[in-house]
């Protein structure tokens, strides 16, 4: 009985930072809302007036990735582990971070083997963790690199950047909820990569440099795989 309270009350005060943060992060898109939509009204040349349409919308997008993360990482999760080839949820989640990075002026390096690459893993959480982890690394680097490999009858998905890494605290906190070191975003995003993974059986390890050396941070995701996997290096 003393351990369902302990359970109950620890859930009540996660339950209760949860809310607390998706006020405080809401409200600043919010604001830019109200700021830009006011400004859009007022501008009378058609050139201002575009301008700050687009930064109603790219507010209206932060909003909908802070309610997104929120939900993701707050409801149950049910995958569906059937036995599939994760190349083309792993190729859709760095499509819709390439442009992005392209028109920035960083570069995003996909490396992906001929051959199937069979895991068993919910083909949608494969996707979001690589999302989440990509727009991670394009976030701290200017380059990233994206590469899936069998290994002992796992795939291995690795996502590395060459920004300046992080302090040893971070390290050792960085896949707990509204962690973050970066100005915008809730700190959900790879809270949401540990719980996913490990729903659908892997894991997740994280190597990075310690902020000033200039090495960057990589992150390894194992997923379970299938029985008939080719040779490490067998490029068939």
């Amino acid at each position: 009985m003393e351990r369902m309270r302990v359970g109950i009350l620890h859930r009540d005060e996660q339950l209760q930072l949860m809310l607390a943060q998706v006020a405080h992060e809401i409200r600043n898109p919010l604001g830019g809302l109200e700021l830009f939509s006011a400004a859009a009204a007022e501008a009378q040349d058609p050139a201002d007036r575009d301008k700050y349409i687009r930064k109603v919308r790219e507010e209206i997008n932060a909003l909908n990735s802070i309610i997104r993360d929120f939900l993701t990482f707050a409801r149950p999760l049910r995958p569906e582990g059937e036995l599939h080839d994760v190349r083309e949820p792993v190729r859709e989640a760095v499509e819709l971070v390439e442009m992005e990075m392209t028109n920035s002026g960083g570069e995003l390096n996909l490396e992906l083997p001929s051959y199937p690459l069979m895991a068993r893993a919910d083909s949608e959480h494969v996707k979001r963790a690589t999302l989440n982890l990509v727009r991670n690394a394009a976030q701290a680097g200017q380059e990233v690199w994206v590469r899936c490999e069998p290994f002992r009858g796992e795939v291995v998905l690795f996502v590395r950047d060459n920004g300046p890494g992080g302090p040893q605290e971070m390290k050792d906190r960085i896949f707990e909820p509204f962690v973050t070191d970066k100005e915008q975003g809730a700190g959900l995003g790879l809270a949401i990569v540990k719980r996913v993974v490990e729903a659908n059986g892997g894991r997740v390890e994280l190597s990075t440099g310690d902020g000033t050396s200039g090495v960057g941070t990589e992150f390894r995701v194992y997923f379970r795989g299938g029985e008939d996997f080719p040779p490490e290096g067998d490029d068939r």
